[in-house]
């Protein structure tokens, strides 16, 4: 029984690891976005291609979704 509480404990605190780190990540996207992005990409956002800002919660979830596309594309070559 302790080991079951143990792992779903582990589990809990993974997942709030997680959540930080994004929360963490999302908030240095959300203040560095409107420097960066309009002076790196100006007729992009000009032209409302890219967001030449963006809220907190968006940055968060971009940050988010990046991580997850970058672990997804990441192969396993051990064998």
């Amino acid at each position: 029984m302790g080991d079951f509480i143990g792992s779903i404990v582990a589990g809990i605190l993974v997942i709030l690891l997680i959540g930080l780190v994004a929360v963490i990540s999302g908030t240095v996207v959300y203040l560095i976005w409107p420097i960066a992005i309009p002076s790196v990409f100006p007729g992009l956002v000009a032209a409302g291609t890219i967001a030449g800002k963006l809220l907190w919660w968006q940055a968060v979830c971009f940050t988010w979704l990046c991580g997850i596309l970058i672990k997804s594309s990441q192969t396993n070559n051990n064998k």
